[in-house]
């Protein structure tokens, strides 16, 4: 080596040999940074889209090599696949200040803002100022130090000196996705998975995090989870590599693993690094695989996390191959097509024989075409070239070792050294640097180190008033939820008492329809549904081919009336409405209307009745489904006959007549004040439930003594009804008698004439009749009507016609049914349900007094218990607290990007 390649050599490995924490940053550089730092401490680095550094290039590139390069921290690397996750390096040069000496109540993340690179200010550009930059750092601390809340005095990096905070690296596991890639609908928290204390283990443990992430099945299954694959470090020795753990070795090979690649991230905390950033280093793209879906996956894994704005792409691209065609670049295109925030890592240059000078001058005059200096920078080296229009941040080149040197175990300072003296002593490269002072700038890892540090430095000054305006939106949107949020009960027993009054107010609202008339309208429905079952209960008798029911379209009431009409419409329901009239429907003439075979019998006409059609046109307009015929009845009557002198009817048939119908009732009753019931459990319950929203165990609490109280109500009225219905049930009651005659006479003219089928009389036949009549009233016998000559001839069945058409007249009064009357309830039998479930059921539901006494007899002590019944939710607590934080997270970040270190100018 020449005596000049030796001096560059030399001067190279010098800068080379320096941290990103102490290379020539200046102040507001440094400063910028630790704001970052401050922001990702504090949490909101993603809500505030802080600039983030993202490496990203084909499989095997050297990404990991530049990772270790730029940051000084070791990762896995090798010639295959060795990034199967994201990897992301947390870097900051101090360690988490103790939350004794924080700020907001003991928060670490406050005190971090207060703490910078520690050590001297170094490089070019600040030596001929140092005691004017001393002066102003001690403003500037001071500045900072009452910003965090530290003693007036205390120097950054702690405790007054310039030492670096002891190295330690916390390697967690970020599941956000799930074995399919499929984003989990909340992000858990982060798993701790070991500590580190010596960056020779740094390689071992990634790995071992990374197959736990690639074998969750595995995991899950084993005993102590992904603690049982934490290699073992307490028997490391210090700088070699610590032995795998058993159950990770079991896993075999990453071939063998259950995943080949997964989104989730594998996370470094460091401590005590050289720099402060954060670096995301992607798996590599691969372009060949026996699954084309992993390729795609890849893809897409690496062009979800080179879309956002604010994150910074650093290629790796390797010697030998054309920069312009590989994939990293064509993707980068897509996302970054100006190039403002991508900048391009020429790796392995010594792939390029020396020999070979036109690759080796190409690459000289890629890196050569170097855009403005990083902000920062300095002018040293002369000035810069004209940018690339395609690439205005330029490209670097770094050379960093080769697998021999990896297996020989090298060092971070060697591999620098080596770097240095490969471009110092290479034939091509030595010459451009003679001719080109300034790519001293685009070459090595140090250059590499400046120009991204002054990238980032420039995106985030860029983005500052970005993320001012996102953190006051974030701030002003926290501050309403926690406006929004209920306060805490002070006065727990008080508080419990005007929340119960408040459920009973709510009840008896609804139950009275004060305000909201659907629970009202709801019950009101099933008592209309009762009254329609009610209907169909009552009897009803098919004599010849005529049906006689007990009411008539007036009898049904107006709701009943409404409902047939609305079920109506069709040709049927119109040809039925003709047939049935005064509460009797001719049979004969319906089925012709319907195009039927000939009704003629008693028999014909009830097998017609119960065919399927002519059910669901009786149903529909609330018309009887079951009836007796009169053969049924004569029958009923033949099974009582006793000693009764003949011309009586035995009294017991007319009795077990009326029980048949009686006995229907109670179904319909019970299953209305069920139906009512259940109601009344579903309006407790949402009543509760709102009132007690946040406090889940006096929601059930109360809910559970509300049940149990509407149970009580509704059994008191069950008994009620039932002893309603007893009453029925037991005895026969006709009220009022002469109503009972003219409506037994009425029923048994209809029944008479259903029997004998008169033919209808012209006027002149009927004129005749009055001539006869009134013969037969001179000798005695006096009708007053044709009708009522008609009616005294005798039939074989006019007991039989008696005691049926005493049965209807007895259901009509029973259940309200003379004139107008029916019209607003249908007397006993209607109101025997529907006013005791108001009366004993819902006007007491809403009784203040009576909910404060459920809730007591349920063993509440509402004076001892109310502090544990109005316990805020556990979910409520937890988000007023994570709102609590995150609002003093927040107005801290607002401090520190408000804060003279992230204000200052890049250029001061």
């Amino acid at each position: 080596m020449s005596a000049a390649a030796a001096v560059a050599a030399a001067g190279l490995a010098a800068s080379g040999g320096a941290t990103l924490a102490d290379t020539a940053y200046q102040r507001t550089v440094r400063r910028v940074l630790n704001t970052t730092n401050t922001l990702r401490e504090l949490g909101v680095d993603g809500d505030l889209q802080v600039p983030t550094l993202v490496i990203a290039g084909d499989q095997s590139s050297g990404k990991s090599s530049v990772v270790e390069a730029s940051a000084g921290v070791p990762l896995p690397r090798s010639d295959g696949t060795c990034t199967r996750c994201p990897t992301e390096v947390r870097m900051r040069t101090t360690q988490q200040l103790p939350a004794a000496t924080g700020v907001c109540g003991g928060s670490a993340l406050s005190a971090a803002a207060a703490s910078s690179p520690p050590g001297p200010h170094s490089g070019e550009d600040g030596e001929d100022d140092e005691d004017d930059e001393d002066e102003e750092d001690e403003e500037d601390d001071a500045v900072v130090n009452n910003a965090a809340g530290l003693p007036p005095g205390t120097t950054r990096g702690g405790g007054g000196g310039s030492s670096a905070s002891a190295w330690q690296c916390r390697i967690k596991l970020c599941r956000e996705f799930d074995s399919d890639g499929v984003r989990l609908a909340t992000k858990p928290p982060e798993q701790p998975f070991c500590v580190v204390r010596d960056k020779a283990h740094i390689a071992t443990c990634v790995l071992a995090a990374q197959a736990v992430l690639l074998n969750p099945r595995a995991v899950e299954d084993t005993p102590g989870g992904a603690g049982a694959f934490v290699p073992l470090l307490s028997s490391a020795q210090p700088g070699r590599q610590p032995a795998a753990a058993a159950k990770l070795l079991a896993l075999r090979d990453a071939s063998h693993y259950e995943l080949p690649f997964t989104p989730n991230k594998v996370v470094l905390e460091i401590d005590g690094a050289e720099a402060d950033l954060t670096i995301i280093d992607l798996p590599g793209i691969i372009h060949s695989h026996e699954d084309p879906r992993l390729i795609e996956l890849v893809k897409d894994m690496v062009k979800a996390n080179l879309a956002p704005e604010h994150h910074i792409i650093a290629m790796a691209l390797p010697a030998g191959q054309d920069a312009e065609t590989q994939a990293i670049r064509l993707m980068t295109r897509e996302v970054d097509p100006d190039g403002r925030r991508s900048i391009g890592i020429i790796t392995k240059p010594d792939r390029v024989p020396e020999h070979e000078a036109g690759e080796t001058l190409k690459l000289i005059r890629l890196v050569g075409a170097c855009g403005a200096p990083p902000a920062g920078a300095g002018a040293a080296g002369g000035s810069a070239r004209v940018a690339h229009p395609q690439h205005p941040l330029g490209h670097y080149v770094v050379k960093n070792p080769s697998q021999d040197g990896l297996a020989m175990n090298i060092t971070f300072e060697q591999a620098r050294a080596d770097e240095a003296a490969y471009f110092a002593g290479h034939k091509h490269w030595a010459a451009a640097l003679r001719r080109q002072p300034e790519l001293q700038r685009r070459m090595g890892a140090a250059a590499l180190r400046r120009g991204l540090s002054g990238l980032l430095v420039e995106l985030v000054i860029a983005q500052l008033p970005e993320m001012r305006r996102s953190c006051r939106e974030l701030q002003a949107a926290v501050q309403e939820e926690l406006g929004a949020m209920p306060q805490p009960i002070q006065d727990a027993p008080r508080e419990l008492d005007r929340m119960l009054t408040r459920v009973a107010a709510a009840l008896r609202c609804h139950t009275r329809a004060d305000d909201d008339c659907t629970f009202y309208q709801r019950t009101q429905a099933m008592y209309d549904d009762y009254c329609e079952r009610v209907m169909r209960c009552l009897p009803a008798f098919l004599v010849g081919t005529t049906l006689i029911g007990t009411l008539d379209a007036s009898g049904k009431g107006p709701d009943a009336a409404a409902a047939a009409a609305a079920a109506g419409g069709g040709d049927s329901d119109a040809q039925l409405q003709q047939v049935w009239e005064g509460g009797a429907l001719d049979v004969s003439a319906l089925a012709a209307a319907l195009g039927a075979p000939a009704v003629t019998t008693e028999a014909e006409a009830a097998a017609f009745l119960y065919s399927d059609e002519v059910q669901q046109l009786l149903t529909d307009h609330l018309l009887p489904q079951t009836f007796m015929t009169l053969a049924e009845v004569v029958e009923l009557r033949q099974r009582h006959l006793g000693r009764e002198l003949p011309g009586f009817s035995p009294y017991r048939a007319m009795e077990c007549l009326l029980q048949r119908f009686k006995g229907q009732w109670r179904g319909p009753a019970l299953a209305c004040l069920g139906n009512v019931a259940a109601a009344a459990h579903d309006l407790t319950d949402q009543v509760v439930a709102v009132e007690f929203r946040d406090f889940p165990a006096g929601s059930r609490a109360v809910t559970d003594a509300l049940w149990r109280r509407v149970e009580g109500l509704s059994d008191a009225t069950a008994e009620f009804i039932e002893k309603q219905l007893r009453m029925e049930d037991r005895d026969v009651y006709p009220g009022d008698k002469a109503q009972l005659q003219e409506l037994q006479a009425d029923f048994l003219a209809r029944m008479k004439r259903a029997y004998l089928r008169p033919n209808a009389l012209s006027d002149e036949q009927r004129q005749q009749i009055e001539i006869k009549l009134a013969e037969l009233a001179t000798y005695g016998v006096k009708f007053a009507s044709f009708d009522a000559a008609f009616l005294a001839q005798p039939t074989p069945v006019d007991d039989e016609l008696h005691m049926a058409a005493s049965c209807l007249a007895y259901f009509k009064v029973s259940s309200g049914g003379v004139g107008g009357a029916i019209l607003v309830a249908f007397g006993r039998v209607r109101a025997s349900v529907p006013m005791p479930i108001r009366d004993t059921l819902l006007d007491r539901l809403g009784d203040p007094y009576e909910v404060a006494a459920a809730v007591q007899a349920a063993g509440q002590d509402i004076v001892a218990a109310a502090p544990r019944l109005l316990a805020e939710h556990p979910h409520l607590a937890a988000r007023r607290l994570w709102c609590a934080e995150r609002q003093q997270r927040l107005r801290e970040a607002l401090e520190a990007l408000h804060s003279p270190a992230a204000g200052v100018p890049l250029h001061p």
